[in-house]
């Protein structure tokens, strides 16, 4: 029990100032940070969060945890992807207009299984018939996009 006490003072006397970083925020105000360059490894196990990095290894009780945040700095901007990309159901199929000529559309099925791969043509349009389907929920995805959709 005195070297669990040991390790949480020492990870959360860790600096604060870690860019990279895993933070560990504790209901109680103490917050801990383990920096990406120290590899942590969270795992869970019997309730209880355990941080391993290769210098210590630290456990928290889930009942105790505020929140967990990772944190990324070097990130100045995230560049908006424009896409005028409009889809509609229609007869039975799925119509993509506005698409990127070229582009790829996938549908996968809830269970992360490959219903099919398509393309978008180059003036933009796709029209992809779902009638081979069965009912259940899918996932389409593109360079831009991701639904989902539910076939009844």
């Amino acid at each position: 029990m005195r070297k669990l006490y040991t390790l949480l003072f020492l990870a959360c006397c860790l600096s604060t100032s870690a860019q990279n970083a895993i933070v560990i925020y504790q209901k109680d105000g103490k917050v801990a940070n383990f920096a990406f360059s120290e590899k942590p490894v969270a795992t869970y196990s019997d309730n209880q969060l355990v941080i391993t990095t290769a210098k210590t290894s630290v456990q928290y009780p889930l009942y105790l945890l505020q929140k967990i945040e990772f944190v990324l700095s070097g990130t100045t901007s995230v560049e908006q992807v424009k896409s005028d990309a409009k889809f509609r159901f229609t007869d039975g199929s799925l119509h993509i207009t506005g698409g990127n000529p070229g582009s790829p559309v996938y549908i996968y099925s809830m269970h992360g299984m490959s219903e099919g791969q398509y393309r978008i043509d180059d003036a933009g349009n796709a029209v992809i018939s779902l009638q081979r389907l069965s009912k259940g929920i899918y996932i389409v995805k593109t360079n831009h996009f991701t639904f989902k959709f539910t076939k009844q």
